[in-house]
Formats: C-alpha cells, structure tokens, sequence
C-alpha cells in the first residue's frame, strides 16, 4: 500500500508535518504500509540497507546472534520508533516480530535525500536516533554490575519508561501497569542471564509483593520505591514522562 503524507501515520510523518521539500514529499509518496505476523522477521543479518521501518504497532525484538549460536537482544521496539537505520551497506542485527506488527518502510535514499535538503526536518530525525541512544545506554546499565534480582527490577523501569514515552499515540504519564509482550526466554536473552535465572528473580519480586501478575504478559508494579531500589536508580530519562 503506498501512503501519502496526508493520509499517513507514524512518528516521521509527525516529524516533518511543518516542513515541506519535494525530497520530502517523494520521501513519503515512496513509504509503504506493511505488516508481520509474530516470528516473522522485518530485517535479517546481511541483508541490503534498503529501507528502514517507523513501527505504528506491535513489539519487536533487536538481536544479534554470535557465531556460536548464542542470541544477544539489543532492544525491544515499539510503536513511534525506528527500525534499520543504518550506517553500513548490510543489517549486522535481526529484528523479529515478538507481536503482529504494523509498519511503514520508507527508502533509505529517500531519507537521505530529504534529510539534505530539509534542515528542520533533519534536526528533528537527530533528536530522535538520540533518544534511540539513550535507550541503548539505559540497556547497558540494566545489565550492567547487578544481580539477576535488580537486573529484573531495572528491566520493569527500563519497560515502564518507554512504553510512556513510545506508546502508540505519543507520550502520555507513566503507569504501574507493564506490558511484557516478550517470553521470558527474550528478557534473558536482554539482560544477560538464563531463563531459570529470569523466573526465579519475578517469583522473589511476586513473594515479597513487589511486583504481582495478571497474567504471564503483564505485571502491576506495586512497591515502586523497592523497584527502584532494586533497580539501583529513581528511575530512566526522565523527558520519557512523569
């Protein structure tokens, strides 16, 4: 389906609403709507920099495999975040669909060219692929010098701060209610441990009350001052919501 910028959605279109170059507009006139299934994957290891993707909906997960096999999650991205944007000529990570999930790809030359002629605009993707930093940042301080118990409680602050500021109609306040779209297989596969080690951290967290589940998708934060404890901080960068 190809989109125009009247009709379309996504955090890039919501970027460039007050600028216009006609690189912008063929920017957006070449801009598809896709969808993928859950476990199907939106970029694979190796593959040609083409396109990259503004995820309208749905979760999905940022890895790289090693050559022995092993799977290192980077991030989980959701809605109003970007996918693929490169500096090399090949994907080094796959990304996979945790959700159904909706996206646009757009052109990478495309991009480029409209970020060339297109300075406003341009300035805005910068404050963007910064905040995709910041979040790189936060993932290495989540797995960083802790235990699996903090890194657990650091992972539900980590997931707290960017489902408030990534979600699907823009950043609204923080909540107590946390999505976890992931297996528990995935947050090991983030934070550096086993999934044994991922399950006996949200069993102590659920016995002393810090934390109870609705279901295995889903936890209520109950004792935020003890998660924060935990998590060895007050909480992630605080522009993410209150």
């Amino acid at each position: 389906m190809t989109l125009r910028r009247g009709n379309l959605g996504g955090n890039l279109a919501e970027m460039a609403e007050s600028f216009s170059s006609p690189e912008l507009d063929r920017l957006f006139d070449e801009g598809r709507e896709r969808t993928f299934s859950t476990g199907e994957h939106l970029i694979t290891e190796g593959a040609s920099t083409e396109y990259f993707y503004d995820i309208l909906d749905g979760t999905v997960a940022l890895a790289r495999n090693g050559s022995d096999g092993r799977r290192q999650i980077l991030a989980f991205l959701s809605a109003r975040q970007f996918l693929g944007v490169a500096s090399t000529a090949r994907y080094p990570n796959l990304a996979t669909a945790l959700t159904p999930v909706t996206a646009i790809s757009y052109s990478r030359s495309a991009l480029e060219r409209a970020l060339n002629t297109t300075p406003g605009f341009a300035s805005k993707f910068r404050i963007a692929l910064t905040l995709i930093l910041e979040s790189s940042h936060d993932h290495i301080y989540t797995i960083g010098q802790r235990s699996a118990v903090e890194r657990v409680a650091s992972f539900l602050l980590y997931l707290r701060a960017n489902q408030a500021r990534f979600a699907a109609e823009g950043p609204r306040e923080k909540s107590e209610h946390v999505e976890l779209p992931m297996t528990r297989l995935d947050i090991a596969d983030f934070l550096g441990v086993t999934i044994e080690t991922v399950s006996r951290a949200f069993s102590y967290l659920k016995r002393r009350g810090i934390v109870s589940f609705t279901d295995s998708h889903s936890c209520e934060l109950i004792k935020m001052d003890r998660i924060r404890e935990l998590g060895g901080r007050d909480d992630f960068t605080q522009h993410r919501g209150a």
